[in-house]
């Protein structure tokens, strides 16, 4: 997998955690829910951590210039944890 098929990837899965996260905020707003609470606050943090996976990512392809350069075998993993 390349530097830029990562940054794809996790791009993605950032923004499918903020929209579940807006999803669950919004059950919370109309249903007044405490399970969607919590789960809104888990999404949330998620995504905060999400996000700044990406910018260190980002930063580190910047750096580096190596957008198209193939990643280290599981880089991709061991960076998501």
């Amino acid at each position: 997998m390349t530097y830029k098929e990562m940054l794809h990837s996790l791009a993605e899965k950032t923004a499918e955690t903020y929209n579940a996260y807006l999803q669950a905020k919004i059950s919370v707003t109309v249903e007044g829910d405490g399970l969607s609470a919590e789960k809104a606050e888990q999404h949330r943090a998620e995504y905060e951590r999400l996000e700044k996976k990406l910018v260190a990512l980002i930063a580190t392809i910047k750096n580096d210039d190596s957008i198209n350069e193939q990643a280290p075998d599981n880089f991709y993993e061991e960076f998501i944890k």
